[in-house]
């Protein structure tokens, strides 16, 4: 969890805190389970929705019946539910409430600790008119790095000839640099922390592992200033974006101290095995390989399967690597994979880069495991965000799961697979159910018309995710269980 991007601090703020009284941003209830206008939103907007109309409210009123369906089925077979019993939901709704709890974890220690000073503001807002013209080289080995970083701090006038003799013969590649660009922190900050010149030479500058960059400002130039209301909304997006980059490096500092004196040990020969096994199984091309694939890496819903290293007892017994005086043994290892997938930054690597890489997903789940301490001493697993959210996907998984349940069970009583209509009966008798079951719960629904009458829905199809996160989608698929636009419910008043 090296870096959050603003949208991880915007999405918390719609789970809101379950109390005994009913949030005021309640947009329906059924029974008691309730949805907020902010999730809501999210839930419609942040991932891709059915191309069905939209005139007269249509798409709108559909996502309402289908939410509302969603809880009605948690309702009705939440309790009972076969999913609630498998290991592997178990393991994601964990891994889901984790990672919720280091998102919390991050706004206590890091984001909502930053205070901006009006000076630093109006800096910025001059440097944000700056565009840069560059040229730039890579250099991908942390020696070479760092000695060309000793050489230039010994005589800071070597660095031009350094620059010109690394790129002579070679394609100079180039870019252009605004402040608004998410670039990576550390070349954001060495571009926009001072007025740079023409010939100016930046760097090297970490941007990675075994990544650095060198920069060269070809020219510049100042964008033509902002007045009236556009100048505020530029400077919101200033404040906002000094505001994360302050919460970055707090982030960084906090979990270097929390990682403080703690290394990786491997045994090599049981590092090479496993890096092997999972190299073979993410290169695999066989069909019959691709759901072992599927779930090893990552993809969303991965986790709701047994993680299928092989099971035997003596591999799983065998120690893997030792952290801070604690041996991981295989199974260990095995067990935390299961609520926390590897995060891989690179893919399509050779064997030998996916070592690597594995060695760094290794890394990033370890810092986690010690970070989720930390938050639950803080008591974060009880924070009212961190419970809607881990709700917000359990109920999304169980509803799902309950209404294939009822489709596998309807096409079991068709018995005679020959018959033509025999789609048809199937969605007769599930549209049947669903409406029975409506009329079951209506008197228990209710919706907030107020806050309803003003959500809508985009044309742009939006599917928002979290970048280098084991779970990186940040909202459940949109939720399907209707096509029905009638809405007439009881009206749901809050008290204010």
């Amino acid at each position: 969890m090296k870096r959050f991007l603003l949208l991880l601090s915007i999405l918390v703020v719609f789970l809101t805190c379950a109390r005994k009284d009913l949030p005021q941003d309640i947009i329906f209830k059924v029974d008691g389970h309730y949805v907020t206008e902010d999730e809501f939103r999210y839930r419609a907007l942040f991932t891709i929705h059915p191309n069905l109309p939209s005139t007269d409210r249509n798409l709108e009123k559909v996502f309402l019946n289908n939410m509302i369906l969603e809880k009605i089925l948690v309702a009705e077979f939440g309790a009972q539910s076969e999913l609630t019993r498998n290991e592997g939901f178990q393991s994601y709704i964990l891994g889901r409430k984790e990672q919720s709890m280091r998102e919390q974890l991050f706004n206590k220690k890091a984001l909502n600790i930053v205070k901006l000073d009006s000076a630093e503001i109006s800096k910025a807002m001059r440097l944000s008119k700056r565009e840069y013209d560059l040229e730039f080289f890579n250099i991908y080995n942390d020696s070479i790095a760092k000695a060309i970083a000793q050489q230039i701090k010994s005589t800071p006038q070597s660095a031009p000839q350094i620059f010109s003799e690394y790129l002579e013969g070679r394609e100079h590649p180039t870019w252009t640099a605004k402040w608004r660009d998410p670039d990576h922190i550390n070349i954001h900050e060495a571009l926009f922390s001072e007025p740079l010149h023409e010939n100016s030479i930046v760097g090297p500058l970490k941007v990675d592992d075994e990544h650095w960059m060198m920069i060269k400002v070809v020219n510049w130039k100042d964008i033509v200033d902002f007045g009236g209301e556009e100048q505020q909304v530029w400077q919101q997006k200033i404040v906002e974006k000094l505001t994360m980059n302050h919460a970055v490096r707090n982030w960084d500092a906090y979990t270097r101290e929390v990682m403080k004196g703690k290394s990786i040990d491997f045994d090599r020969d049981m590092f090479k095995k496993l890096a092997d096994l999972f190299y073979d199984l993410n290169s695999a091309r066989d069909l019959s390989n691709k759901d072992i694939i599927r779930r090893l890496f990552q993809n969303e819903d991965s986790t709701l399967s047994a993680f299928d290293l092989p099971d035997d007892e003596t591999l799983l017994q065998q120690p893997f690597f030792n952290v801070d005086g604690t041996t991981w043994t295989v199974g260990n290892f095995r067990q935390a994979l299961m609520s926390h997938p590897l995060v891989y930054r690179k893919t399509a690597l050779d064997r030998g880069q996916f070592y690597l890489e594995f060695r760094r997903g290794i890394a990033a789940l370890v810092r986690d495991t010690y970070l989720n301490k930390e938050a639950y001493k803080l008591g974060l697993d009880k924070d009212s965000n961190v419970q809607r959210d881990t709700k917000m996907w359990s109920d999304a998984l169980i509803a799902a799961f309950e209404r294939n349940q009822l489709l596998n069970n309807f096409g079991k009583a068709l018995t005679d697979t020959t018959d033509l209509s025999r789609q048809s009966k199937l969605t007769t008798m599930y549209n049947e159910y669903l409406e029975e079951l409506l009329h079951q719960y209506h008197p228990k629904i209710q919706v907030n018309t107020e806050l309803y009458s003003r959500f809508e829905i985009n044309k742009t199809q939006l599917f928002v995710t979290q970048p280098d996160q084991p779970y990186p989608v940040t909202v459940p698929r949109w939720p399907m269980f209707t096509d029905n636009n009638k809405v007439d419910y009881l009206p749901l008043k809050v008290k204010k």
